[in-house]
């Protein structure tokens, strides 16, 4: 491994967490996670979030919460192309933080398991916020399920909604696909885009801490693509990566493909790439593309990065990647800790996905109380922690450095084969 100033200044920016050994010596990092509480092996990055919603808390601290006496009611659209883990945990911590500051009305129920996907709790928090500053649409929940013809009509019936029904006062949007399409001034509502993967890559929104476009707020993290495969690239020295991505446009900008091309043009990486419909996991269809890529590009590649709706289902993921293991290449996945539980060696992951969803809430209670969206900072800066696989590590025959041991917030020593 190459120890130099930029991996340095990259480590700057990781948290630490692990209990690090008191030398500066020679690491059996087997033996070094042995040491390590079993209990320990993996911090939940939403134990926080958890622990703070139980029906108890939520309870007791109903009577706490000061309610905003606000000049008018916003009526809440939410809008994604399909379902994601993250969205899920945005979503709910950004409802959650409006109802802390007084700004929305929640059911008590929304505390012990949350899928605001499922109509019959979309309709219970409708009901709770019903009156509140922010109130969320009984029928304001448009989601295409990842469907590319569905998508077409769901983003219509929406924007003609907003456009001539004009019973939508403020609409939170996303990932990419949902900023694609939604960050639109010409709307006359307030738009935010939450968890866009590259957005001025992707052209939903131009450069800068604030917005280019009136009553629009994209939520940003400047050189977040850059930090990533810049530290990966100098921890492996790699120099041929490959990368599968999928055959819908919109998808590839959910994978920062075009910003992921250019950063390793920059580096000197070659890049190896394979295209196919990929992005369901659930999907034989997706897995089968997945296998058909991944022989495609296993033999001309020393490292694969695996980005999000990658087409490998959690199920028996390592049986996916075995293969690449058995070669020795290093598998790094995109913000994922739970692939890294199951075999892959390594990612990059944000240390509370939640502070997304709290960062675009304070955004939407700064709208309401009269600043206009583009006059909002959208750079959201969260720490970065990595997820190492120790098990993997000592099967492609790749030790980590003490620096690097430094920055790790979630070690396994073992791989999840179910």
């Amino acid at each position: 491994m190459r120890k130099n100033g930029l991996l340095l200044y990259v480590l700057e920016f990781f948290c630490i967490f692990a209990v690090l050994p008191a030398a500066n010596a020679e690491i059996d990092p087997l033996k070094y996670v042995e040491q390590i509480d079993s209990s320990q092996e993996i911090s939940h990055v939403y134990l926080k979030l958890n622990n703070s919603l139980d029906k108890e808390s939520v309870s007791s601290d109903a009577a706490a919460i000061t309610k905003k006496n606000c000049a008018r009611n916003y009526r809440l659209a939410i809008i994604q192309k399909g379902p994601h883990e993250r969205f899920k945990i945005m979503i709910r911590a950004h409802l959650i933080k409006l109802w802390e500051d007084g700004y929305m009305d929640l059911p008590v129920s929304l505390a012990s398991g949350f899928d605001y996907d499922d109509p019959e709790i979309w309709g219970k928090i409708a009901d709770a916020s019903a009156g509140s500053c922010v109130q969320l649409i009984k029928d304001g929940y448009y989601s295409s399920d990842w469907n590319e013809n569905e998508w077409e009509k769901v983003h219509a019936s929406l924007r003609k909604r907003i456009l001539q029904e004009r019973d939508v006062d403020i609409l939170l949007g996303m990932g990419v696909a949902a900023g694609l399409q939604f960050a639109d001034s010409s709307l006359g509502i307030p738009v935010m885009i939450v968890d866009p993967s590259s957005p001025e890559a992707a052209g939903i929104i131009g450069p800068g801490k604030f917005s280019n476009k009136s009553n629009v707020h994209v939520q940003k993290y400047p050189k977040r693509e850059l930090m990533t495969l810049s530290s990966f690239y100098e921890i492996f020295g790699f120099k041929d990566l490959g990368i599968i991505v999928d055959s819908d446009p919109d998808m590839q900008n959910a994978q920062s493909f075009s910003l992921i091309k250019k950063i390793a043009s920059e580096l000197g990486i070659n890049l190896h790439y394979c295209v196919g419909s990929i992005h369901d996991s659930g999907n034989p269809e997706s897995q089968r593309e997945f296998l058909r890529c991944r022989d495609e590009i296993k033999d001309k590649i020393d490292a694969i990065y695996l980005p999000l709706f990658n087409g490998i289902p959690d199920k028996n993921f390592f049986s996916y990647i075995r293969p690449l293991v058995e070669k020795d290449i290093i598998v790094i996945s995109s913000n994922r800790i739970m692939e890294v539980k199951k075999g892959s060696l390594i990612t990059l992951v944000e240390d509370g996905i939640e502070e997304s969803g709290r960062f675009e809430a304070d955004v939407m209670e700064k709208i309401i109380d009269g600043v206009k969206p583009e006059m909002i900072n959208q750079n959201y800066n969260t720490n970065l922690s990595f997820a190492l696989n120790m098990k993997t590590a000592k099967l492609v025959n790749w030790k980590p450095s003490f620096e690097l041991l430094m920055s790790v917030a979630y070690l396994f020593d073992t791989i999840d084969f179910d």
